[in-house]
């Protein structure tokens, strides 16, 4: 965690540290890597062919025993990262747009960063 990253994006969502470490990868293999804020946490940027894909980086939020929202615990987060594929409407209905091989791709190389990182548990999804 990153002090103050949380003015860039809401408050209490942090993930820039991580989203910069998964840029140095995605750089490394040959991928846009541009990190920026979002308000739930940090998005790298991948690529733009055949559309524009990219990965979500955040902390999961904790909730109290009523399901209210409460301050994350910061000397122990849980990270969440996730690819998500941005397919133009007008463009997908012009010609057919199939990520999949893309997003597989940058799927496999995250999870071999994150299985690899000998500090880091690998979850399933929430």
């Amino acid at each position: 965690m990153i002090p103050g990253e949380d003015q860039e994006t809401n408050p209490m969502r942090f993930g820039k540290a991580v989203a910069e470490w998964i840029s140095e990868e995605l750089r490394s293999n040959g991928f846009s890597g541009e990190v920026s804020p979002e308000d739930w946490g940090w998005r790298v940027e991948c690529t733009d062919e055949p559309c524009a894909i990219w990965i979500g980086c955040g902390n999961v939020e904790e909730c109290d025993t009523q399901g209210n929202f409460k301050e994350p615990d910061l000397n122990n987060l849980t990270w969440q990262c996730f690819v998500e594929a941005d397919k133009p409407f007008l463009k997908s209905i012009l010609k057919k747009i199939d990520p999949s091989n893309e997003i597989n791709r940058i799927s496999s190389l995250i999870n071999a960063l994150l299985i690899r990182s000998s500090h880091i548990e690998v979850l399933g999804e929430p």
